[in-house]
């Protein structure tokens, strides 16, 4: 018996070293830090059982939690911040978070810190996609030839807006802005 535990605390420790180094490279969400530590145990200890590597992955997880290496709402935010900056919309921003296994209720509260005092923070996310994409008013090449060219682009820039994630509201004012001076001066106001 005495042998048995002993086993079980050298997995434990490999266990933890493994996810002090994991950690220390990345930012993870519960979820991922525990399908990741799943993994490790998998690599370095198949005979155990998955009620024993459950409870090995638990009391891993909660040093971890109790350490402040991990948290849900400082990855959520994070990770709203980064997206916002890169001009993602609301919903892209539930999708990708709800893949990391996070709860709606602290999506929001991430949303709602990082976009806190900009009332049209999905119209600047919209501004700094297009931006980053050169098109709409962003568009390189001003010289549109024909009318069905100027179509074709507008279909091509709606689509682009829409696969991420933009409402149809927030697309027509984005692609309609006529004066580059003023887009400008609502991103730099975003800063």
């Amino acid at each position: 018996m005495n042998n048995l535990m002993n086993n079980e605390e050298k997995i434990i420790k490999r266990l933890r070293h493994s996810a002090i180094s994991y950690l220390a490279r990345y930012e993870v969400s519960i979820n991922q830090f525990e399908q990741t530590m799943k993994r490790k145990l998998s690599n370095f200890q198949d005979h155990l059982s998955e009620q024993e590597k459950m409870k090995m992955i638990d009391i891993i997880k909660r040093e971890m939690i109790s350490a402040k290496f991990i948290d849900d709402k400082r990855f959520a935010e994070i990770r709203v911040r980064s997206m916002r900056r890169q001009g993602s919309s609301l919903r892209l921003i539930y999708a990708k978070l709800k893949e990391k296994g996070l709860s709606n209720d602290v999506i929001q509260f991430a949303i709602d810190v990082v976009d806190e005092g900009h009332e049209n923070a999905e119209m600047i996310a919209a501004l700094r996609f297009i931006k980053k994409k050169n098109i709409g008013i962003y568009y390189k090449n001003k010289k549109i030839g024909n009318e069905t060219n100027e179509y074709t682009l507008r279909d091509k820039w709606f689509g682009a807006l829409s696969r991420k994630g933009f409402s149809l509201e927030i697309i027509r004012k984005v692609i309609n802005i006529k004066d580059i001076v003023n887009a400008d001066l609502l991103l730099e106001d975003s800063i």
